[in-house]
């Protein structure tokens, strides 16, 4: 981290460790090994402060528990597993337009040299997934980590 005087701590930072569910796991490594090429990306706004990168990605509809987040050799790694639409019954009309894509969706973002994987911070508010990096010029990084969504 940014350890000089005076700089203000724009992000906070929760560090944690994370391990999937079982079915979690086996659902995100059948959906990786699949091969597929999503045409949707989830649009993103990555800004720098002083002691930190912030990620926002905008994920509408979505609740955090779908979220999945991983960092393998400096990639954050995003996946969004919607829960399938099927039928639903609104009063006694059943609903028969669904637009809205409940397909995983993946979106991969190569991070900063100075980035410090070990310690993001995650928040899932009104559609928003907002991540908190905090730099760190030491260069000491392990080589995969999972992000949990608060």
């Amino acid at each position: 981290m940014n350890h000089n005087t005076g700089a203000t701590n724009e992000c906070p930072v929760y560090p944690g460790e994370y391990v999937l569910l079982p079915e979690i796991k086996s659902r995100l490594d059948r959906f990786k090994s699949g091969g597929k090429d999503t045409s949707v990306q989830l649009p993103v706004n990555m800004n720098e402060f002083p002691d930190c990168y912030r990620i926002e990605v905008a994920i509408p509809g979505a609740v955090r528990e779908e979220i999945l987040m991983d960092i393998t050799d400096n990639v954050l790694s995003i996946v969004v597993f919607r829960k399938e639409i099927v039928g639903e019954t609104v009063g006694k009309e059943v609903l028969q337009l669904h637009e809205f894509n409940d397909e995983p969706v993946e979106r991969q973002i190569l991070l900063p040299d100075d980035a410090n994987a070990e310690f993001i911070s995650a928040g899932f508010v009104n559609g928003i997934l907002r991540l908190d990096i905090p730099k760190d010029y030491t260069q000491t990084r392990t080589n995969s980590n999972q992000v949990v969504v608060y």
